[in-house]
């Protein structure tokens, strides 16, 4: 059986769902998966042992910069004249960057030592980047995950060209991304689209909506951070409200934005309508989901070029029998087949969205076949299952030496 490190920048994180999902699935296969946290996390994960990096042991850098140095000059030189001849993006990726490859100076030869088959990156940041440098000391060969975030903020991440040179295979989970890694020259058969999967399927009753409802109830989950579109999404149901039309919409989620968010809510005299709920833990969403009409995803991209994949929350929306009207950017999109099992509009074009719930206002049973659709699609490609079989294939290929 494979013997797989798998590195995380935090482990377990409250937002990073299908990370946790994954891993256990991995385990309940008999993949004997090792999980590093980077930064901070638990000890113990679901009866799983998580190794926490301590940050003190960067003080043995003083011992490990000159050995690594003296014993492998090639590549601990190839790294820092990347490192000085590229411009880092930002100062949050210069920070990751050189605690990933202390993480590897300090770590590596415990690697060797331990007999990894296959290092495995979750993110392509921090994680990814202590991959490739204990892949370059010690050639034991990793592999990564590469998601929006990693590939489109500002350019993307500082050593990103390195890693993906580098890397068995790339992992990512929509479309836009793995256009994007194409595009950035990786190999078709080096990407592996793998979607994100979910562990617990709901069961709903549809016939709840066979009139129409009193009012309608919209939910919208996420951070509160530019990229969401949150303020499209205000001036989408204010113009639901100058429309008569009776609504309450959820905000789920904290971030930077809130007191923005707040005052626009204000301005446009949401009060009574729209409600910042703050954070929530996964099963309370999932339970939220299960009462809710109508979810609203609005992304965006925002000015420093980052933008969603596949938002987790849109194929658990779909799963809980929610009507999906969902954003044009991104691989938002790609979570349904749009008219069938969702509703794919531009956020910047209230009226279309005005319209998709006055209909469904009017009358909420000719969208059952699209609700209906949407729960078999989610069942079909977004099963945890199946997506951590897909996954846990492609590093028994990686192991064996096969490309494909």
């Amino acid at each position: 059986m494979e013997k797989v490190a798998f590195l995380y920048a935090t482990f377990p994180r409250s937002t990073e769902t299908f990370v946790r999902r994954e891993l256990k699935a991995l385990w309940n296969r008999g993949l004997e998966a090792c999980a590093y946290s980077l930064w901070g996390g638990d000890k113990k994960w679901n009866g799983i042992k998580i190794e926490l990096f301590h940050k003190y042991k960067l003080v043995t850098l003083f011992f490990w910069i000159p050995y690594w140095a003296f014993l492998r000059p090639l590549s601990f030189s190839r790294i820092l004249r990347y490192l000085w001849g590229t411009k880092c993006p930002n100062i949050q990726n210069f920070n990751e960057t050189f605690l990933g490859l202390g993480f590897a100076l300090v770590e590596a030869r415990a690697f060797e030592r331990k007999g990894y088959d296959l290092i495995h990156a979750v993110w392509a940041t921090m994680p990814a980047t202590a991959a490739l440098a204990i892949h370059r000391l010690t050639g034991i060969p990793f592999s990564m995950g590469a998601h929006a975030y990693d590939l489109f903020r500002k350019g993307g991440d500082w050593l990103l060209e390195e890693k993906i040179r580098s890397a068995c295979f790339v992992r990512t989970s929509s479309l836009s991304s793995a256009k994007r890694l194409e595009q950035r020259g990786v190999e078709s058969q080096r990407i592996k689209l793998i979607r994100r999967g979910l562990e617990n399927f709901s069961n709903r009753d549809f016939s709840v909506l066979s009139k129409k409802p009193e009012e309608l109830k919209l939910i919208a989950v996420g951070r509160l951070v530019s990229k969401k579109g949150y303020f499209h999404m205000l001036q989408i149901v204010f113009e639901l409200s100058k429309r008569k039309i009776p609504f309450s919409l959820q905000i789920i989620g904290g971030g930077k934005l809130r007191k923005r968010i707040s005052t626009e809510i204000k301005r446009f005299g949401l009060e009574g309508n729209v409600t910042l709920q703050g954070a929530f833990k996964e099963n309370q969403v999932r339970e939220l989901l299960l009462t809710q009409d109508v979810m609203l995803f609005t992304g965006i991209i925002d000015s420093q070029g980052d933008r969603d994949g596949i938002p987790n929350v849109i194929p658990e929306a779909m799963d809980a029998g929610c009507l999906v009207l969902s954003s044009v950017y991104a691989g938002a999109s790609e979570a349904f087949i749009d008219g069938v099992s969702g509703f794919s509009l531009h956020p910047r074009s209230p009226g279309e969205w005005v319209k998709k719930l006055e209909e469904f206002y009017q009358d909420p049973d000719s969208f059952t076949d699209v609700r209906r659709n949407a729960v078999k699609h989610v069942r079909e490609n977004f099963d945890i299952q199946k997506t951590a079989s897909l996954l846990h294939h492609s590093i028994q290929k990686a192991v064996e030496g096969d490309p494909n």
